[in-house]
């Protein structure tokens, strides 16, 4: 079997195909430096796009979807055509990746933040600092995030009694523990994260949040308790998401 012919068969071989189908493959790769070295080309471009589909949480069937597209589109390509394959599907590859990053990219981060505020609902991390003073809070919040240490409008009349640093979706937060009601927080996470205002209920761990935006920090009302409840102290706090 000739380079071209074995190329060919690199394009429709990925990871957790049965080796022994390929063994003359690998057999050619073993003593052909050029085709070793196209193989690894294709491999490290397969693999920036499952490392792609890594950072976006629950997108395993999306993947499998979209390499087994390429290696398709790969194996229908004739022989002589292969080195303008390699350089013709990384920009096709790039492009698809950049459309489903926009498209899905944010309801990703929603559900990403759903998830973990429903853990820390469920284990509330440890306090790092308690104090009433709010400016001495808001001070010490400001070294775990970045910006100045200010809050948005329909939080000014909210007290705090403790802060925690965090990390939310590999972005720096901080939860701060509101004074007045035992069973609520604030999280402020340092990064867009929803896309509109919304109110949640978790039946498992029986606790609500409100999420909202402001400039470009994303900000999560705990509170463990209904819907209604949260709503109730929402209200009574004149905290208008």
């Amino acid at each position: 079997m000739s380079c071209e012919l074995y190329k060919s068969e690199m394009y429709a071989w990925r990871t957790g195909t049965d080796a022994a189908s390929f063994r003359p493959l690998f057999d050619h790769l073993a003593t052909c430096p050029e085709c070793a070295q196209h193989f690894a080309q294709i491999s490290a471009s397969d693999q920036t796009i499952r490392q792609t589909f890594s950072e976006i949480p629950q997108s395993h069937s999306l993947e499998a979807r979209i390499l087994a597209g390429l290696a398709h589109e790969r194996a229908q390509k004739t022989p002589h055509k292969s080195h303008w394959n390699n350089w013709f599907m990384l920009p096709v590859a790039a492009s698809l990746l950049f459309g489903i990053v926009l498209g899905i990219g944010p309801r990703f981060q929603e559900a990403r933040l759903g998830r973990q505020v429903a853990s820390i609902l469920n284990q509330p991390p440890v306090e790092e600092i308690s104090s009433t003073d709010q400016k001495q809070l808001l001070d010490w919040s400001a070294t775990a995030l970045s910006g100045p240490a200010s809050l948005p409008s329909e939080l000014r009349k909210v007290e705090f009694r403790a802060a925690t640093s965090l990390q939310v979706a590999n972005h720096k937060a901080v939860l701060l523990r509101m004074k007045n009601e035992q069973r609520a927080s604030l999280l402020i996470v340092d990064a867009l994260m929803a896309s509109q205002k919304t109110i949640k209920f978790f039946h498992e761990q029986k606790g609500s949040d409100s999420r909202w935006t402001h400039g470009q920090r994303t900000y999560v009302l705990l509170f463990r308790g209904d819907e209604q409840e949260m709503r109730d102290y929402m209200k009574r706090m004149g905290i208008v998401t």
